[in-house]
């Protein structure tokens, strides 16, 4: 029909919070009058594209999320696509060299993702097939969309996220064919979602947008915001924070009562390896690694007297296990080389909120936990690019060339520039209408017992039971019996 739009909704996954998400976005095309397209790419998925696993939740009676999606769909005034059906019509299409190299790299970062290693060993055959099965996914998706952007007036798409490999050649086609996309994410509360034209994991443009996001704001409602989005993430049951729950405010005595004016300074390790492979702009740095990183600056802070600590990630528990020996024997080999590093281990229940409370300054790589200490007004050295570098009165030491004694003295930090950013990770996001029935075919209240073990079977969408089962194990024998054992009673307790 002559005049009709179309805007494309790209379904990959059929996790409830995504699904909302989706169709909230199908529904705004709509008032907006364009006719709505939803392609539903999971069935290519060489991983689960799901939070739970199907033949558990059907052995017990129960249908997954999804299983009604094209009629959900249709029934909002969308035409729903299969895209098995679409690549029936369309022309399997060469990828340039370029488009071949990017696609590689959404590739090994969702190996880094799914294996739980910043090394997926692809001489591995199951590692090797879900690779290879993730590039010819790639492949298909881009034949898919291209197709329909051209034999459609397609004037938008929605997208989630961009970092794997459908949803990276999705962008890439729609980008050829200069259609309009939006990326879509969990957003930092239940209720929100992050909707955007451009991928949360874009670091340089995320940063370049807080101002327009933050415009008709007054300073006090930035920093107001900030604050409840921090208050979310102290220790509590229901905190945001996933590691939170279970720490404890008690700080090693050495730390806490050191003698004044003793400057303590804290290095809180990362755990995000996916980063590694999300391009050029986050690549700046010229350390080996973190381990390199922290050993210059702990040699540089030691010389001048300072109290060092060092807090490892609690998600190394969650690592695959020669992922786990290979950092605990890096953690060791920094802990011989500077004696009086205290070490507060991933599952010593210390809050790090606790930590700095009791700190001096903060060395990251370039996790969270540096946006947070600058808001307190702690100076942050951060060894990598992070996403808040850029708005944050932080300062980056990419390289031992870096260490200067003008760099490195501490200053009067700016606390706003990490509220605005924390601002902005708020507002960017938008309400999703939480009224209209979900996704699950269950009492979220009170799920069934089988619904866990659905969860646990997928656990993070890993490719098999195998892996699943494999990740549950590792985070049990990576902690200690003391930890686990506190960790069964406040699963109780909630």
């Amino acid at each position: 029909m002559a005049g009709m739009t179309y805007a494309l909704t790209i379904v990959a996954s059929y996790d409830p919070a995504y699904l909302r998400i989706a169709e909230s976005l199908v529904l705004e095309d709509i008032r907006l009058g364009h006719t709505a397209l939803v392609l539903d790419t999971s069935p290519l998925s060489p991983v689960p594209a799901e939070s739970f696993h199907r033949p558990t939740l059907h052995t017990f009676g129960l249908r997954h999320p999804g299983h009604d999606i094209a009629k959900r769909m249709t029934s909002l005034g969308a035409e729903y696509l299969d895209v098995r059906d679409v690549l029936k019509e369309a022309p399997a299409l060469q990828l340039t060299e370029t488009h071949g190299e990017l696609l590689n790299i959404a590739v090994e970062s969702a190996l880094i993702t799914y294996y739980r290693t910043d090394r997926p060993n692809r001489r591995i055959r199951r590692v090797r097939r879900i690779a290879e099965a993730l590039f010819r996914e790639g492949e298909q998706i881009y034949s898919a969309v291209r197709f329909l952007l051209t034999s459609r007036q397609v004037v938008k798409m929605n997208v989630a996220n961009g970092r794997f490999p459908a949803q990276k050649m999705a962008f890439l086609a729609a980008q050829e064919s200069a259609v309009a996309t939006v990326h879509f994410e969990k957003g930092e509360t239940p209720s929100g979602a992050y909707v955007q034209p451009y991928a949360p994991q874009n670091r340089l443009v995320s940063q370049g947008s807080v101002t327009n996001v933050l415009a008709g704001l007054s300073k006090r409602d930035i920093i107001e915001t900030a604050d409840v989005w921090l208050a979310r993430r102290a220790p509590s049951t229901a905190s945001s924070n996933e590691f939170s729950a279970n720490w404890v405010n008690t700080v090693p005595h050495a730390v806490a009562h050191r003698p004044k004016p003793q400057m303590a300074v804290g290095f809180f390790t990362s755990s995000q390896d996916e980063f590694l492979f999300l391009g050029p702009e986050w690549q700046l740095h010229r350390w080996e690694s973190q381990f390199e990183a922290f050993d210059a600056l702990l040699t540089y802070f030691e010389k001048l007297g300072a109290l060092c600590y060092l807090r490892v990630h609690p998600n190394l528990a969650t690592k695959a296990h020669e992922c786990f020996l290979r950092e605990r024997a890096d953690l060791r080999l920094l802990a011989q080389k500077h004696p009086n590093l205290i070490v507060i281990t991933h599952d010593n229940p210390v809050s790090s909120y606790a930590l700095l409370d009791v700190s001096d300054a903060v060395v990251v790589w370039d996790s969270t936990i540096g946006l947070e200490a600058s808001a307190r007004g702690i100076p942050v050295w951060t060894c990598a690019a992070s996403r808040y570098g850029e708005v944050a009165d932080v300062r980056e030491v990419f390289g031992s060339d870096d260490l200067t004694a003008k760099k490195m003295s501490p200053w009067k930090v700016d606390s706003f520039g990490a509220k605005k950013f924390i601002a902005y990770l708020v507002k960017r996001d938008r309400e999703v209408d939480l009224s209209r029935p979900g996704w699950e075919t269950w009492d979220v209240s009170r799920p069934p017992r089988a619904v866990a073990l659905a969860a646990l079977l997928v656990s993070g969408g890993n490719p098999s039971i195998r892996d699943a089962i494999a990740a549950t194990v590792d985070v049990w024998r990576h902690r200690s019996r003391e930890f686990n054992r506190a960790s069964l009673r406040a699963k109780k307790r909630r």
